[in-house]
């Protein structure tokens, strides 16, 4: 049985972690240390301390033969079905990608403890921020309160996604902790238990809805030209994501409608130069929110470039082939590279190396806009389909009735390929797996082809560390 620090001990006690003073906007490799936030100064470290979080190879780096839980970068799309694990694998990733994890699974341990370490970092600032919120300070201290908020929120929506049963707003089942506290001279007086589904997206709401107020109290922040920071725009597109897989589609509607109406979807090109370099100076208008790259941070190392562990599965690579457009780009995807025994493959190219990962962006607003319409019975479900299409260099269509959410849910994948999606859209969806190239003489070294909806791995499993130290949480069932 491996064996690993449990999480609310570091993220009470070590994870406590300010960042000394760095001369630009977002240091991504600064130095930490364990004490209080007693300047102005400390705060605002302290806020780069949660973003530089994001950067762990458990959160949204996935460097390529390092088999880390690089959870909401590359994990989402080899644990689905747009993806088969190339010849070329090193079998870093199988327990994941064939959906084989235990308690005991040291890349699952990664991905509950990084959000609850940045979680810890944000708690620690709001519990110092109230003496800045007036005065000189007190517009500033508003602008980092709002990010912290919604830092907060992104990270326990994230853990929901993995270690929740389902995505229902009003679901009683076990969700995930939702901690708010930080006591680093007592740490294990806090012991969180899980509480449910409801209650989760209860706190995530208020958190978000909290950041908006101070955001309208301190302003928008500044500076935010390489989309390093959340600012309002990430806040409703934060909202619009989770009101997508919650099913609230009104929310989602109404929210993708303020995103897009302050930050639009591109052109074709603009879509490819989304993806085209390592740290955009100014990105497109089609990026809300991007982790900085720094020349470090290699989001796609398991499954974009020249020689992924992933590569896509042939039916998606066909339907991208058919669409066309910049979609088939060499700067998005390219067809019939030779790998290993001369197999043919198709590889992702949006994160082919050192890159900036783009959290949220317009692309995805307008299929979440576009989905909600539908299933509001609105008549222009279409045109925003349309709009995307065109804007992708792709031929409209004129579908309508079943087929026209059919042709939306589609171009999701389409669009959204390799972009840390796919698994959270089965699961939200039909919850079943069939992969249709399985086994070494076809291409491939995945063997567990079919993952049912019944089965226990659409809920991942509390660590078994977790388990041991603190009493109060539950695990998943059939773990």
């Amino acid at each position: 049985m491996k064996r690993f620090i449990n999480i609310f001990s570091i993220m009470l006690v070590t994870a406590a972690l300010v960042l000394p003073g760095c001369t630009k906007q977002l240091d991504t490799r600064p130095d930490t240390v364990l004490t209080s936030l007693r300047t102005f100064d400390d705060i605002k470290n302290a806020l780069n301390g949660c973003y530089d979080g994001f950067q762990s190879n458990n959160y949204y780096n996935s460097p390529a033969a390092s088999g880390s839980g690089s959870g909401w970068s590359t994990i989402p799309d080899l644990m689905g079905d747009d993806y088969i694990e190339a010849l070329e694998s090193l079998g870093n990733w199988r327990s994941l990608s064939e959906m084989l994890y235990a308690a005991d699974d040291g890349a699952v341990q990664g991905m509950f403890r990084q959000p609850y370490e940045i979680i810890s970092r944000a708690n620690n600032l709001l519990q110092s921020l109230s003496p800045y919120e007036t005065g000189a300070t007190a517009a500033e201290a508003k602008r980092i309160k709002a990010q912290t908020l919604a830092i907060r929120a992104h990270c326990h929506f994230d853990l929901l996604r993995y270690f929740a049963g389902d995505y229902a707003r009003n679901a009683t089942g076990l969700g995930i902790p939702y901690v708010t506290s930080f006591d680093p001279l007592n740490p294990l007086t806090v012991l969180p238990s899980r509480a449910t589904i409801k209650d989760n997206y209860d706190k995530i709401y208020t958190d978000l809805n909290d950041a908006l107020v101070a955001f309208r109290d301190g302003g928008n922040t500044t500076g935010n030209t390489s989309r390093n920071f959340i600012d309002t725009v990430v806040v409703y597109a934060m909202r619009a994501r989770i009101n997508y897989y919650s099913g609230q589609w009104s929310a989602a509607l109404a929210d993708a409608n303020v995103a897009l109406g302050l930050r639009p979807l591109t052109n074709a090109a603009g879509f490819v130069a989304t993806f085209s370099t390592a740290g955009e100076g100014t990105p497109t208008s089609e990026v809300y929110w991007a982790i900085a790259s720094d020349n470090s941070l290699r989001p796609g190392g398991a499954t974009h470039g020249s020689g992924p562990n992933y590569r896509v599965a042939t039916p998606i690579s066909n339907i991208i082939s058919a669409q066309g457009g910049a979609y088939t780009n060499s700067g998005i995807m390219r067809f019939n590279q030779v790998g290993v025994g001369s197999f043919p493959r198709t590889l992702n190219w949006k994160y082919p190396g050192v890159r900036s990962f783009k959290v949220f962006r317009a692309g995805e607003m307008m299929l979440i806009r576009a989905e909600a319409k539908y299933r509001l019975s609105d008549p222009t479900a279409l045109a925003d389909l349309n709009s995307l299409r065109t804007n992708r260099g792709v031929a409209a269509g004129s579908e309508s009735g079943a087929a026209l959410l059919s042709a939306i849910l589609l171009q999701r994948r389409v669009e959204l390929i390799g972009e840390g999606f796919r698994w959270f859209d089965i699961k939200m969806t039909t919850r079943s797996i069939n992969r249709t190239e399985c086994g070494t003489p076809g291409g491939s070294t995945s063997n567990n082809c079919v993952v049912a909806s019944t089965s226990r791995a659409w809920a991942l499993p509390i660590p078994f560390n977790d388990l041991q130290v603190n009493p109060n949480l539950v695990q998943n069932p059939n773990y």
